[in-house]
């Protein structure tokens, strides 16, 4: 946990997003949350990478009650959501490319970026081979490229992106923020993400996907939060 990136308030928020609009080299952005956690526990190829990022940082109610147990500061939850979007208004103007899910959601979130003053200059679905989204990348040449494919996929493609390109670009693992942005999965309302139950929210919007990563999973990241706890007395 320590590795994670935490951003304390408002000001840090502005002084992150202002380091990620003006990068020198390919820069990875990645976000850690519950699911994120289990996934790296089981698997040490996706933990490396997420120690590999630029920056990692916190995402949602879980990652925050972990670090509140074993004596660690939460910080601000920086959930890709409204991070994303934010990033992409610091990128008004520049070349923007979208990695992930299908059409139609797909160039329906890239209208809502280019109404939002992005030039989105390419976009490819979420189910090509790693190969076509490195030499994709290097036709375009975006200054900002948001991946939607979801864990570990996105990661591993970030990885290889990284290593690939050889010009400044920021390079951000965005989860489901395409599907958001192009309307295929809707936002919770702000009364919920305000009480911190946007995760309720969408396990009545898929039950089948999300029982897994939420019910299941839930149990299963407070055992390994248990395990974490007790293996730092």
């Amino acid at each position: 946990m320590s590795r994670l990136d935490l951003v304390g308030n408002a000001d840090a928020e502005t002084t992150l997003l202002d380091k990620l609009s003006r990068v020198s080299r390919p820069f990875v952005v990645s976000f850690l949350n519950q699911h994120g956690f289990n996934l790296a526990w089981s698997n040490s190829d996706f933990c490396q990478m997420l120690m590999d990022a630029d920056v990692l940082l916190r995402d949602g109610i879980g990652i925050s009650a972990c670090l509140k147990i074993i004596g660690q500061e939460a910080g601000e939850n920086m959930n890709g959501t409204d991070l994303i979007p934010r990033i992409a208004a610091r990128y008004e103007d520049r070349k923007v490319m979208l990695l992930g899910t299908v059409e139609p959601w797909l160039g329906r979130a890239a209208e809502v970026l280019q109404e939002r003053g992005c030039n989105v200059v390419a976009r490819l679905d979420g189910f090509q081979s790693e190969s076509a989204y490195v030499d994709a990348v290097r036709a375009a040449r975006p200054d900002l490229v948001i991946l939607g494919m979801g864990m570990p996929k996105q990661e591993r493609v970030a990885a290889e992106l990284a290593k690939a390109l050889d010009y400044p670009v920021l390079i951000v693992n965005g989860g489901a923020i395409i599907d958001f942005l192009g309307g295929r999965v809707e936002r919770a309302p702000h009364w919920v993400r305000a009480a911190r139950m946007e995760w309720g929210f969408r396990l009545v919007q898929e039950p089948r996907r999300m029982f897994g990563r939420y019910v299941v999973g839930g149990f299963t990241f407070l055992g390994r939060i248990a395990k974490v706890k007790y293996a730092r007395r």
